[in-house]
């Protein structure tokens, strides 16, 4: 174990010099892969065989639609709908924010596409109307958290992909807490609202201004219900559902929106390839690394540990939390699913849990990282936009942690708030 120690300790030590993740990882795994006495050779395959996979092909789909969809200013009707739907509720702007973090998780899947998307619109009109950065920065990083949970979630991919659970229900089984999660954060926003004592212009609601925007979002909304229902029904897979995601994106952009033209293309491509590549990298990175834990047997102790020695699912649930919220403090999620999402099935499977009901949650709590300082990816974005140093985001983010917190707590309470909706789709 005190090797393990010493890698991690390696490993923050070049994360704080400065360096990418993904360097950081595979400057890692390749010094003690080679200190352990093995061949360069052995990395090289590594690093292939982390990323040779059709299942992760999703990912650039996804990618690439989200890019289109941000081009084609889908986003600006997205925000329009949740405003005439929430806006005016006492906390305006906020409940706008994590309503359109909720559609916008149904279309790309990705967090740091809603925090910097959702963050570069919605953090600024807050801070017009008179919102404090930190209440603004907390809204837009806690509701970017609801990407990587509402299908399609390149998370559940990624977990699909290292412990070969159907990704189709891990989608379906994260809809329903993604949905609550999204619903306990606007209840942190009203009572923030409440806390601050703002008083500030609200929109009114207004029947006929919902149902107009609702008509002139319709494109927009359309886009999720196509890629669910799709994979819900089993006419396309996940993976094909990104292809469809793209295609529908192009249609809207230069169909109905108009706003795509093709001298966008190129850029979209180029963003796109430039984001896959960073997610890819970090998988390699992590996969070299992975090898480095699994010939040091680290994943099983860990699973030894949590099954054999703590024995009760209760105790053992709890030290998988701990040990990933502190990882998460350090690592990017990236990283967590793929050193651990093979052992999280074991454990699971060890201690008798359905793979949905035990993965999802997991899923999610490996999400925290990404909100968490000093590594939150997603808080940092969010930071970024609105000129705020990252610390004095940190304790308004804390009642957006609790509500992750509850929702997993409740997934576990509760099996069919997870495994109920894949059941009934896929019997």
């Amino acid at each position: 174990m005190l090797t393990v120690f010493l890698i991690f300790i390696v490993l923050l030590a070049f994360i704080f010099l400065g360096f990418p993740i993904f360097m950081s990882l595979l400057i890692t795994g390749i010094l003690f892969l080679t200190l352990g006495g093995n061949s360069l050779g052995l990395t090289v395959i590594k690093m292939f065989g982390s990323a040779n996979s059709l299942s992760l092909l999703a990912i650039p789909y996804f990618v690439i639609a989200g890019n289109i969809i941000m081009k084609a200013r889908i986003t600006d009707k997205l925000v329009n709908f949740a405003d005439a739907a929430v806006g005016w509720l006492p906390g305006g702007l906020g409940h706008v924010n994590v309503l359109t973090s909720m559609i916008f998780g149904g279309i790309q899947g990705s967090g740091c596409a809603d925090a910097a998307a959702i963050g570069g619109m919605l953090i600024p009109a807050m801070e017009k109307q008179g919102y404090d950065k930190d209440y603004s920065v907390a809204v837009t990083a806690g509701s970017s958290m609801l990407s990587p949970i509402i299908p399609p979630s390149i998370a559940m991919i990624l977990y699909s992909y290292y412990t070969e659970v159907p990704v189709g229900r891990l989608f379906m089984g994260a809809l329903v807490p993604g949905i609550l999660l999204g619903l306990l954060q606007m209840g942190v926003v009203y009572l923030e609202y409440r806390l601050r004592k703002y008083d500030i212009p609200r929109t009114r609601f207004s029947l006929r201004n919902l149902l107009t925007t609702a008509w002139h979002s319709l494109g927009a909304l359309m886009m999720p219900l196509i890629i669910l229902s799709g994979i819900c029904f089993g006419i396309v897979t996940p993976t094909e559902s990104g292809v469809l995601a793209i295609l529908y994106g192009l249609l809207y952009g230069f169909c109905i929106s108009k706003t795509l033209k093709w001298s966008d293309i190129p850029g979209i491509l180029i963003d796109s390839a430039v984001t896959t590549s960073v997610v890819y990298m970090t998988i390699v990175g992590a996969g070299v690394l992975s090898n480095v834990l699994v010939r040091l047997h680290f994943q099983t102790e860990v699973q030894n540990f949590a099954v054999n020695t703590l024995g009760s699912p209760v105790l053992a649930v709890l030290f998988l939390i701990v040990t990933f919220v502190i990882l998460g403090m350090f690592l990017d999620p990236t990283v967590i699913i793929a050193m651990f999402a093979a052992t999280v099935l074991a454990i699971g499977n060890s201690l008798g849990f359905d793979p949905i009901q035990f993965g999802v949650p997991m899923v999610i709590v490996m999400q925290l990282g990404a909100i968490t300082p000093p590594v939150g990816t997603f808080l940092f974005i969010s930071c970024g936009v609105a000129k705020l140093p990252v610390e004095k985001a940190a304790k308004p983010l804390l009642p957006y942690i609790a509500t992750v917190v509850i929702v997993v707590a409740l997934a576990f309470v509760f099996p069919p708030l997870v495994t109920w909706l894949p059941g009934l789709i896929y019997g």
